[in-house]
C-alpha cells in the first residue's frame, strides 16, 4: 500500500492524468475510475504480491490524496489490450 497525492499520481499518468472535472465528479459521487493504458502498466515495476493485476501506477489499498479528500483503490481490474481500470471511492471523513 502506498499514499500518493494528486500530483504524484498526475506525474505517474502523464501525459493524460486525470482532470479537475474528473475529481470534481468524483468527489460528488464518491466514486470513480482511473484507466491507464498497457504503457503506464509497463513503466511501473512489479510488485510482489499474488494479486495478478497489482503492477503498474496503482494497487488495491493505495490512497489518492486530492486536497483535503482522499480515495482507496479498491479494486483493479486488467483490460483487454493490457492496461488496468483503478476503482477508487471517497474515504469516508471522521464525524
Amino acid at each position: 500500500m502506498k499514499r500518493l497525492t494528486r500530483d504524484e499520481l498526475a506525474e505517474r499518468l502523464d501525459p493524460l492524468p486525470p482532470s479537475d472535472a474528473f475529481w470534481r465528479r468524483a468527489i460528488e459521487t464518491g466514486r470513480a475510475s482511473i484507466g491507464v493504458g498497457p504503457e503506464a502498466v509497463a513503466g511501473e515495476g512489479e510488485r510482489p504480491t499474488a494479486e495478478p493485476a497489482a503492477t503498474g501506477p496503482l494497487a488495491t489499498g493505495d490512497i489518492v490524496d486530492v486536497g483535503d479528500r482522499a480515495f482507496v483503490v479498491v479494486g483493479v481490474e486488467e483490460t483487454r489490450s493490457g492496461g488496468r481500470r483503478y476503482r477508487i471511492e471517497l474515504v469516508d471523513e471522521p464525524a
